[in-house]
Order: structure tokens, then C-alpha cells, then sequence
């Protein structure tokens, strides 16, 4: 009786012993599961942790450009306006002449309209060759060398004058304005610039003078 409740105590502590073992060997599994779960869980609350900051950051940055874009769209509103301004003021100052001028272009229709008289040119008369080769002679080596040139062209202008006698332009202007005042030479206003051609009781007396040397050689 004793051996037999013996022998029952051994084999059923024997199972026991079996099932706390595998007891404790799931329990290990299990807590090895909940381990890798719990890392696992660890590892995507980390993942979700850096991208919800990465979203905030991008979220800042996206915010923050918002910020300029709407400074730079006030500032580009701002600028624009005071374009529009400154276009209203141009247009109005462009009305402004324009008005102008149709006053002036009615202006110059109304003096164009009225008859005008034709300018009196003051008549210079010649030198009186009181004693012939006298007269000529008053006149200096450049105001005779002119004389002869005017002479032999038949009619000159001051840029073909001032060529041959290598002076400047004022400078021969103020020659031949000279001998014109003096009555040596007559010009043709009919174009620019004016011609300018010697007068008959000069030409005769530089070709009497022309023809005297001549004879004398």
C-alpha cells in the first residue's frame, strides 16, 4: 500500500515536474515573442517618432516659405499699385500732350494760313572803282586769292571755297560774308549753302588786272 501510494506521488510528481518544465519553456517562447513584439512595437513607434518630426520640420519649413511667399506677394501687390499709379499719372501727362501739341499743330495751321511777307534783303552795292586796280587793292592776299577763285569756279559755296584755300569753315564763312558786305560778291539764297559768285564790275576789273600781267610777262 505504501509503495503503490508511493510509487503514484513519484510518477505523478514526475508529470508535474514535465509540465512545469514545458510550462517554462512556453513561458520563455511567449516572453521571447513578447519581446520581439515589443521591439518590433519599439522599432515602428521610433520609425512613426522620426517621420511625425520629419513631417513637422517639413511642415516648419513649408509654413516658413508660406510666410515669404505672401510677404513677397504683398510687397509684389504694393509695387504694382504704385505702378498702376505712376502709369495713371504717364497716361495723364501723355493726354496732357497730346492736347498740346493739336494746340500747336492748330497754332502753326494758323500761321501757316496767314500771308507772309517775303524778307527785304538790304542791296549792298559795289566798291566804286573810283581809280580801277585801286579798289582791289585795299583787299588782303587771302580776300584777293578768294576773289580770283570765286572768279574761276563762275559761283562757289564755303565747303569747296574753304578745300581750295585750306582755311576753316568759320573762317572763310567770315570771308566771303565780309566781301559780300563790302560789294565785291553777290549770293544765291535760293538753297543751302549759299553760292556765291563775283560781281560784273569786279570780275571786269580782275580780268583787266589778270590780262595786265599777261602783257607785262
Amino acid at each position: 500500500m505504501t509503495l503503490s501510494f508511493l510509487a503514484i506521488t513519484v510518477a505523478a510528481s514526475f508529470i508535474y515536474y514535465k509540465r512545469i518544465k514545458q510550462a517554462q519553456v512556453e513561458y520563455e517562447r511567449s516572453k521571447d515573442l513578447v519581446r520581439s513584439i515589443t521591439q518590433g512595437f519599439v522599432r515602428q513607434v521610433e520609425r512613426i517618432s522620426k517621420s511625425i518630426a520629419g513631417m513637422q520640420r517639413d511642415a516648419s519649413d513649408a509654413l516658413h516659405m508660406a510666410g515669404e511667399a505672401l510677404d513677397a506677394s504683398r510687397d509684389a501687390i504694393s509695387t504694382a499699385e504704385e505702378s498702376r499709379k505712376e502709369t495713371k499719372k504717364l497716361a495723364e501727362r501723355i493726354d496732357d500732350t497730346d492736347t498740346a501739341i493739336s494746340s500747336m499743330r492748330e497754332e502753326i495751321q494758323k500761321l501757316a494760313e496767314r500771308p507772309v511777307a517775303a524778307p527785304v534783303q538790304a542791296r549792298v552795292e559795289a566798291p566804286i572803282p573810283v581809280e580801277g586796280d585801286a579798289v582791289l587793292e585795299n583787299l588782303t592776299e587771302t580776300e584777293l586769292e578768294v576773289l580770283a577763285l570765286i572768279e574761276e569756279l563762275g559761283e562757289g559755296a564755303v565747303p569747296e571755297i574753304r578745300e581750295r584755300i585750306g582755311k576753316t569753315r568759320e573762317h572763310t564763312a567770315r570771308l566771303l560774308k565780309k566781301l559780300y558786305e563790302r560789294g565785291f560778291i553777290d549770293r544765291n539764297t535760293s538753297g543751302m549753302p549759299y553760292r556765291y559768285h563775283v560781281r560784273k564790275e569786279i570780275r571786269e576789273l580782275i580780268q583787266q588786272q589778270k590780262e595786265r600781267m599777261r602783257l607785262a610777262v
